[in-house]
């Protein structure tokens, strides 16, 4: 439920949201310090009218780009994302010197968490990570299983798709049934809160 979950998530979740009120990918960010204030949040802004490469403009980056390190140690903050990073926000993360990194979703499609544990450059930060999984990522990958349909519709390959199928088959046909009557795009036209959403998707299990 909503309400179960911690702020530190509810911000990222909901950065999500925004994302894909835009016609964005969903997935948000949000940094906290150790005290658990917030510091900054971000979401993807792939499809907003002011973003010139659409192909980077991802939560992560976008957040960690905006970080003022003359005012916070990136070591003692802990950056949350809705999703696995991909390529280049882990790389991101990692030179920003981020010591904790928590996720609410694995990425089968293009996920580099592994890169922590095979890479040198990686392995020597000492990236502390985890993984939420559980209703978190059956949430994820539901809304960005909802996205991909969307793509699918208007001509996209069906890959990413079915890489998130593979990884959480109950949030595909989550997405599938809520796509018949595209019942996350009428949420979107009513101003639907995110923490609706999220039980309501969980409701479906």
């Amino acid at each position: 439920m909503w309400i179960d979950i911690s702020k530190q998530w509810q911000t990222a979740f909901e950065e999500a949201w925004d994302a894909f009120c835009t016609g964005s990918i969903p997935i948000g960010a949000a940094v906290f310090d150790e005290n658990g204030e917030l510091i900054l949040k971000d979401h993807n802004r792939a499809q907003l009218p002011e973003t010139v490469n659409h192909r980077i403009a991802h939560a992560e980056a976008n957040l960690l780009r905006r970080l003022d390190t003359a005012r916070f140690d990136p070591r003692r903050l802990t950056l949350y994302t809705t999703m696995e990073p991909c390529p280049m926000c882990m790389g991101t993360a990692s030179m920003s010197n981020i010591k904790h990194l928590r996720s609410a979703a694995h990425d089968p499609h293009c996920g580099m968490i592994h890169l922590i544990e095979t890479e040198p450059y990686f392995i020597g930060k000492g990236l502390d990570y985890t993984f939420e999984c559980g209703d978190m990522e059956l949430v994820q990958l539901t809304l960005q299983s909802y996205y991909e349909l969307r793509c699918m519709e208007y001509g996209a390959s069906s890959c990413v798709f079915d890489s998130f199928r593979e990884q959480c088959p109950e949030a595909s046909e989550i997405s599938r049934r809520l796509y018949e009557n595209k019942v996350l795009d009428g949420a979107v036209e009513e101003g639907t809160a995110f923490g609706v959403i999220f039980d309501y998707i969980l409701s479906m299990k």
